[in-house]
């Protein structure tokens, strides 16, 4: 029994980082609640999830709330335009698929670009200022730099997500699923994974050999 509760028990460092995750979720999820806070919250996010690649657990709440505190203002001022703009072009490409004749199809192209552009900015920016401080212009310069000198990244975390998007919006019984997966413990899960090779590139820039 003594065994099973030692702190060193891989069970117990397992169960211990399973809760680490589930409580960064729910810090993420209660975070994002006002939605204009969605930006400090994801560089919250990945202030731990970095942490978290580079072997560092516990301290999980404090560690967020201090990035998120720390960040807040720049991360709500990248927020808000880059989902405005995602916002402006997903509505640009439902009005061509469904109100434009056949013949406007190819209007598409840029648009899609132009989302590509914004979502790789999201993508990259606020993991970056978890780590880095730059400023705002710098960021979304650096953000489109990385997007595409990583372009196998990108593009990969660009699928994922759209097609959980996709599969959500078109199953009402995986909506349910991925919703309750992404309210207990499927945001921090995607933010460790993502940022394992987000840790890899930021240690290159730096100069740094990763493990």
């Amino acid at each position: 029994m003594d065994k099973l509760f030692n702190p060193n028990n891989p069970v117990m460092i397992l169960l211990s980082r399973i809760f680490d995750l589930i409580a960064l979720n729910v810090c993420f999820v209660i975070a994002c609640i006002p939605v204009f806070t969605i930006g400090p919250a994801l560089t919250a996010l990945y202030a731990v999830a970095l942490r978290m690649a580079e072997g560092e657990f516990g301290d999980t709440i404090r560690v967020f709330s201090a990035s998120f505190r720390k960040n807040f203002r720049q991360a709500v001022i990248l927020w808000i335009p880059a989902a405005l703009a995602a916002a402006f072009l997903s509505a640009d490409l439902y009005i061509i698929f469904n109100y434009l004749p056949s013949k406007f199809l190819l209007l598409q192209i840029p648009v899609w670009l132009l989302l590509f552009l914004d979502v790789s900015v999201i993508i990259y920016a606020f993991p970056m200022l978890a780590g880095y401080e730059q400023t705002s212009l710098m960021l979304v310069k650096n953000s489109l730099l990385l997007s595409i000198g990583n372009i196998p990244l990108t593009v990969f975390i660009v699928v994922i997500l759209g097609i959980i998007a996709d599969l959500s919006l078109h199953n009402g019984s995986l909506l349910v699923f991925f919703f309750s997966i992404f309210l207990f413990i499927g945001c921090a899960l995607l933010a460790r994974l993502f940022a394992v090779f987000f840790r890899r590139i930021f240690l290159k820039i730096s100069g740094v050999e990763s493990d």
